[in-house]
């Protein structure tokens, strides 16, 4: 499937019965190449964050956010151990518009899944939510997340009677930024996907509640530098509560 050809319906119907979708997008893949390069750019004078400060979408409209994810359980409590960073975004920032445009059309195509308004995310105020802009990047030397099923955001969706899609595209090429490791997830029929090579850079990969995933160990033979640019690295855009 293409972002031309995109359907609802059959995405849906591929959710129910292998557990994820892999659109491949020329478009989409253009976008990924100037996103990558912003990310690498902004990597450079983000300031780094630690785990536990606190932000809120508004502080994104003065800079993005560059915080770290390292622990035996994730920002919300859930004991999924990881080692990655994660840069937030807002969508509108003009000094990074090849990331704006990537991740706008993501929202699109996510709300669309959600028949929601085009615009659901942009206002928290009236929505109730906001669209979580960001890049994680998962270092060589360690970069990883464990195996887990996502299970706060589509609780909290379900609050508000909305469903629950997670979406990510592939801002990284195995071979080049990394060797080792990397995305993988658990098809209904029990098969391990290693993603990196079955969908590849600039591949946006759907799946929702119902799918284990996660990223293995990125090049345990390297020494850790969260200032490097490569390892491996993916654009989402979940909804966060805007309280």
């Amino acid at each position: 499937m293409d972002l031309a050809n995109f359907d609802p319906k059959t995405v849906d119907a591929a959710l129910n019965s292998q557990g994820y979708l892999v659109v491949r997008d020329a478009g989409l893949e253009s976008m990924c190449e100037a996103a990558r390069k912003e990310y690498g750019v902004c990597l450079k004078s983000a300031k780094l964050h630690a785990p536990s400060e606190n932000f809120n979408y508004r502080q994104l409209s003065k800079e993005p956010w560059r915080k770290l994810g390292i622990g035996a359980k994730n920002g919300n409590g859930y004991p999924i151990a990881q080692n990655l960073q994660s840069i937030y975004f807002d969508p509108t920032d003009k000094n990074y518009p090849g990331l704006g445009a990537l991740f706008r059309a993501m929202i699109a195509v996510r709300n669309r899944l959600m028949a929601v308004d085009a615009d659901f995310g942009n206002d928290p105020e009236r929505d109730g939510f906001w669209n979580a802009c960001r890049v994680h990047h998962y270092p060589r030397g360690g970069g990883f997340i464990s195996m887990h099923k996502d299970e706060y955001f589509p609780s909290k969706l379900a609050e508000k009677d909305k469903p629950f899609y997670q979406m990510l595209v592939l801002l990284s090429r195995k071979g080049l930024d990394f060797t080792s490791g990397g995305g993988v997830l658990i098809s209904f029929d029990d098969r391990k996907i290693d993603v990196e090579t079955e969908a590849g850079f600039g591949s946006m990969i759907l799946y929702d509640g119902r799918t284990s995933h996660g990223v293995e160990d990125v090049d345990l033979d390297q020494i850790i530098d969260f200032s490097r640019s490569d390892g491996r690295k993916a654009a989402l855009i979940n909804l966060y509560c805007a309280t």
